[in-house]
């Protein structure tokens, strides 16, 4: 089933590619996704028993209502849909930063933020999520005309599947503590760039550097010697090879979604990096 939601390096369009290069058995313990982002990778597999999470408390929001309260959710995005679509065309700039700045003006996980969060997602440009140095979304209107329609289907879709599943805020290190052996880990970052101007990890205001890098590498390290299977996506590059040279590493390709151009997309080379 498809994403609820547009995520800077979602997996949906090589779901079934990275499906391929699953261990055998993977889904007989508890899988593990600690950079859940748009959770097209869970969404493809539906494990039954699943510990999802993120640093990105407005998405983990999102997701738990999503799961505890879909129907709820469902009307107050509704309501923002209606009356962007009954906006003046020259007003609905101005709709949408309002909508935004009341999203950002309150750090609270209400359904209505979970609401915001949804409509800013569809409505902002290439429906990119970025958070500024204050953990402000920041992203601006993507100059649609009507609020897209909304997929109920795959909304109850999505919270039957969830419902199996621990959705909570988490650090990568702290999420994976319970990890043991027989159970499956998928690991999706923020990329090494692979180049100065491709540097994408504002996925959450603290971005995630080298030393980030470093550190995952050293816990799939840890988690290997527990008998933790692990698959981590990664940009192909020197460094990401570097990093984690003490696993086997797969290439594949995929598209390339971020770019504003047209002619910046395509297909581009990653690494699946392995530790089975």
């Amino acid at each position: 089933m498809k994403p609820l939601i547009k995520w800077a390096g979602g997996k949906r369009h090589i779901a079934s590619v990275i499906e391929e290069h699953l261990p055998a058995n993977w889904d007989h313990g508890t899988y593990f996704e600690p950079f859940l982002g748009g959770a097209a990778i869970f969404l493809h597999l539906q494990p039954t028993k699943a510990s999802l999470s993120d640093v990105n408390a407005r998405l983990i929001s999102f997701y738990n209502h999503v799961k505890l309260d879909n129907d709820s959710l469902i009307a107050q995005i509704g309501k923002i849909s209606k009356k962007f679509d009954s906006t003046a065309a020259k007003e609905k700039l101005s709709m949408y930063l309002e909508l935004r700045q009341k999203f950002n003006s309150t750090t609270t996980t209400t359904i209505q933020t979970s609401a915001q969060f949804f409509a800013l997602n569809q409505l902002c440009f290439n429906g990119l999520y970025r958070e500024n140095a204050r953990g402000s979304f920041n992203v601006p209107f993507g100059k649609k005309e009507k609020f897209p329609p909304l997929d109920l289907v795959a909304f109850e879709q999505a919270s039957s599947v969830f419902g199996g599943a621990k959705i909570h805020v988490s650090d990568f290190e702290t999420a994976l503590r319970p990890a043991k052996s027989g159970d499956f880990v998928y690991l999706d970052p923020p990329y090494i760039p692979k180049d100065a101007t491709s540097n994408f990890t504002a996925y959450s205001s603290g971005g995630f550097g080298l030393d980030a890098q470093e550190r995952l590498a050293a816990l799939m390290s840890e988690l290997t010697k527990k008998g933790v299977r692990v698959m981590l996506s990664n940009s192909s590059t020197p460094l990401t090879k570097e990093i984690y040279k003490g696993f086997r590493a797969v290439k594949i390709k995929a598209p390339r979604m971020l770019s504003a151009r047209a002619t910046g997309r395509g297909q581009i080379s990653e690494l699946l990096v392995m530790n089975y």
